[in-house]
């Protein structure tokens, strides 16, 4: 109970990721190791059009409750199934646990999920009255990783999909699964060699920066397995609405580089020019060559007015239009946009060019980055193309980008 006599919400900690085998075991260590733990795991079956959903809640002891619900379409990668919330409630409402640790299907977006419970609302109730988002957790078997982040297979390749039309990438998925996350959970569900795995972390601690890391492991005395510091997982504190929020925004902050580790290099690429679309068209194969993850935006000198969001992973590529750029003098454009984004358009902010730029945060192993920053800036607009003036930059009669992006809003 709080000071006001009012019960405490729920903390509950959102644990995603591809790596089913490690969450599960996590999840199993976590309910018998912490004290007032249950465990809430989701599973979804998606078969054609329609999506069945089934539920086990967990406590020490074993399983307490259950059910499936049948949906009539594939599910949301976003948000959780309402027919699920009141289940989520009731666990709330009954006073018997300390904390919730919510497993998700390998498909779903933890993250958002976890913005989605703070909105949702179960029997005319909001949600958030009964329950706060601890952390957001992912996943990850350092002896995949590598090949989960390279390739270009879709999920459903590996029956990981929400529905027959989900066409999202096991690269993507396993890249924003560690970028959503307040928590790394890991585990080396088969036996790579020391250099493999000590490349594995690194591309955990590269792609997830700002996230603390929890190590399922086998005590090398008894075989048990074990999970050396659940603090991270539960009771952090650690989730952040509105750093979430502003990540899926049309101008999330790019990762900061780290020191190379292992080979695996981060850089930072920006520009205040913008870049002539054909000749980044032309250099997109180069570019993405040896990059494991790419998440950034550009502005292309013949769209001036729109944002446009760069997204890859393996061999996945996607260019898209994520906005327009805030107008200096239009105060409802900058009243709706978040704090972060005001802020950081007015450090950036040019008499000429606005809050226009290009940013684009780059990790891959052995990258040359010397001659990737070369090949990024030649694509930019030269002194004699710049002096054509900011309305003048249709540079060539065909747009390489027109079918994927449309037009570009006037001015």
């Amino acid at each position: 109970m709080t000071a006001q006599g009012r019960p405490r919400r729920l903390p509950v900690t959102v644990l995603g990721g591809l790596a089913t085998g490690v969450r599960d075991c996590a999840a199993d260590l976590a309910r018998i190791e912490v004290p007032g733990l249950a465990v809430l795991a989701v599973r979804v079956n998606s078969q054609g059009r329609t999506a069945s959903w089934s539920w086990r809640l967990y406590e020490r002891s074993g399983p307490v409750d259950g059910g499936s619900v049948t949906l009539p379409r594939p599910c949301s990668s976003h948000l959780l199934p309402s027919a699920l919330l009141p289940v989520l409630l009731r666990a709330a409402r009954t006073g018997r646990h300390r904390h919730l640790l919510l497993t998700l299907p390998p498909g779903m977006q933890a993250d958002l999920v976890a913005l989605g419970l703070l909105d949702g609302r179960a029997r005319g109730q909001a949600l958030a009255d009964d329950v706060r988002i601890d952390a957001v957790a992912a996943a990850v078997d350092l002896s995949r990783i590598e090949d989960d982040l390279s390739g270009g297979d879709r999920l459903v390749d590996h029956h990981l999909g929400l529905g027959p039309d989900d066409r999202r990438t096991l690269p993507e998925t396993a890249a924003r699964h560690l970028e959503a996350a307040d928590v790394v959970v890991t585990a080396s569900m088969n036996d790579p060699d020391p250099a493999a795995s000590a490349r594995a972390v690194a591309l955990v601690h590269h792609l997830a920066p700002r996230a603390a890391m929890a190590h399922v492991c086998h005590d090398p005395l008894t075989g048990a397995l074990r999970l050396p510091d659940l603090s991270p997982l539960v009771g952090g504190n650690l989730f952040d609405a509105d750093r979430v929020r502003d990540r899926h925004g049309p101008l999330p902050i790019p990762r900061q580089p780290r020191r190379p580790e292992f080979g695996v290099r981060t850089t930072h690429w920006s520009s205040r020019r913008p870049l002539h679309a054909q000749r980044l068209h032309d250099a997109l194969e180069q570019i993405c060559a040896g990059v494991i993850r790419g998440r950034g935006h550009l502005w292309l000198a013949n769209r001036p007015q729109s944002i446009h969001r760069w997204e890859s992973a393996g061999e996945h590529l996607a260019i898209e239009t994520a906005g327009t750029w805030l107008p200096e003098q239009d105060d409802s454009a900058w009243r709706s946009a978040s704090p972060q984004r005001r802020t950081f358009a007015a450090l950036f902010w040019d008499p000429y060019y606005g809050e226009r730029r290009c940013e684009l945060t780059l990790t891959g192993i052995d990258l040359d980055v010397p001659a990737l920053h070369r090949l990024l800036d030649s694509c930019l607009l030269t002194d004699a193309e710049l002096a054509l003036g900011m309305h003048r930059r249709q540079l060539s009669d065909d747009d390489p980008f027109a079918d994927a992006l449309g037009a570009d809003p006037p001015n």
